[in-house]
């Protein structure tokens, strides 16, 4: 029957750093969420496997570059930040043939840790990135939490499945 839902462009965003909303926001770079790997090696095997964890993560970065618009200079501050980054994006059905808005939500917490000042150039406007080490994170579209990874509360929630639950239930 194919593909239902067809997701296109994204129309617009909106940036929140700490409640106060942030503009001029030229792109927000996601993490790489990655998970750490162990070689398995054994005799009669002709090639090695990287084992992911499955339960535990890599550290995780997100970055966010800006014109230096109203109250961008309040994502530079040293601490923690509470991001909310929300975009609308074009979803196509295919089935229907209708074409609507469907809306994502990113939020994170995260620490400050590098301001990459850019470049002037002529005619350009003078853009910044900021990084920042994630310590929570959540992706949600529409009402559907796909990602949840909260590194403190020990929460591992990947499109429904609660990956932290089944290894603590194993051990109980």
């Amino acid at each position: 029957m194919g593909v239902s839902n067809v997701r296109c462009n994204v129309e617009d965003h909106r940036l929140f750093d700490n409640g106060v909303k942030v503009e001029d926001i030229t792109s927000v770079d996601l993490p790489d969420i990655e998970h750490p790997t162990t070689a398995v090696k054994a005799s009669g095997m002709v090639m090695d496997i990287d084992m992911p964890n499955m339960h535990h993560y890599n550290a995780m970065e997100i970055a966010i570059s800006h014109n230096n618009g109203n109250n961008c200079y309040a994502l530079a501050t040293p601490g923690i930040h509470t991001i909310e980054f929300r975009y609308a994006r074009q979803n196509y059905n295919t089935q229907t043939m209708t074409m609507g808005i469907e809306i994502v939500k990113v939020l994170f917490t995260g620490a400050h840790k590098k301001t990459e000042k850019g470049s002037i150039e002529t005619d350009n406007p003078y853009g910044s990135t900021e990084r920042y080490s994630v310590m929570r994170y959540q992706e949600t579209v529409g009402d559907d939490v796909y990602v949840l990874i909260d590194s403190t509360a020990g929460i591992n929630r990947v499109n429904g499945v609660d990956f932290s639950a089944e290894l603590s239930s194993g051990l109980d």
